[in-house]
């Protein structure tokens, strides 16, 4: 019984640890092909709490978060938070649905631009 109670407490301690997610796997640059950040995201589970880790060259890229309507004219006008130095961590406090681009000359319309649903933890 005690160990059970042990297993069961180490399975919540580990199930309730953020988790740091290295965006597609890789550098954060122009992809291979247009949906390949969208294909990323979508078979992770983000939680608040977790970070996302976009590993670049600074100079060669930036990482914007910015509005949806933004992320679908591939702008970065008015972005909420920018990291322009790389590699950059960014947070994820809140749940709900978070857009990041690149706006280096046209990288976001080549793919560079990923979207994400955070889920509370």
């Amino acid at each position: 019984m005690a160990a059970t109670m042990m297993l069961i407490a180490a399975l919540l301690l580990w199930s309730s640890e953020a988790l740091q997610h290295r965006v597609g796997d890789s550098i954060w640059s122009i992809p291979p092909t247009i949906n390949f950040y969208k294909n990323w995201s979508s078979s992770y589970t983000f939680h608040t709490g977790d970070t996302l880790y976009f590993d670049f060259d600074s100079g060669l890229y930036n990482v914007l978060q910015v509005s949806r309507g933004e992320f679908d004219r591939c702008t970065g006008d008015e972005p909420y938070n920018a990291a322009y130095d790389g590699p950059a961590t960014i947070p994820l406090p809140l749940e709900g649905v978070s857009y990041y681009v690149c706006n280096v000359s046209n990288y976001c319309a080549l793919g560079q631009k990923v979207w994400i649903i955070v889920e509370q933890s």
